[in-house]
């Protein structure tokens, strides 16, 4: 089964973040997405059919600040996080980006993007080992 209705996330895999760190980030932006989209009837749709979230990964902060210029440029709802650098990252960092909620006629979008996965920064592994 097709989902119809969806939000993005993408995070930058060059961003060494830890896993709670990343889940902050995620939450951060999904928010304020939503908060500015003004499409009441796509959200509530959503919510009626589960509320998907994709998370998915990009390789640099630049590669995400190109998505975000490719989605404004469309007046897609999205929402860059931009990181205040009080934990694990330096400020002005971004972080996250996550869309409103899309229907299915713009998830091609992201059909190239992988999900993100936690294999290559386990950050806090990597200290431990030191």
């Amino acid at each position: 089964m097709e989902i119809k209705y969806k939000q993005y996330v993408v995070i930058p895999k060059s961003i060494k973040m830890s896993v709670g760190k990343a889940a902050s980030q995620t939450a951060h932006a999904t928010f304020m997405a939503l908060e500015q989209q003004k499409e009441d009837k796509i959200i509530k749709k959503w919510k009626e059919s589960g509320m998907c979230v994709i998370v998915l990964e990009c390789s640099t902060p630049l590669q995400i600040m190109g998505i975000a210029k490719y989605l404004e440029q469309w007046n897609i709802p999205h929402h860059l996080y931009i990181d205040e650098g009080l934990t694990e990252v330096e400020m002005g960092t971004p972080t996250a980006l996550a869309t409103g909620v899309l229907d299915e006629s713009h998830h091609w979008i992201f059909e190239k993007l992988n999900l993100y996965t936690d294999e290559d920064s386990s950050y806090f592994k990597k200290l431990l080992r030191k």
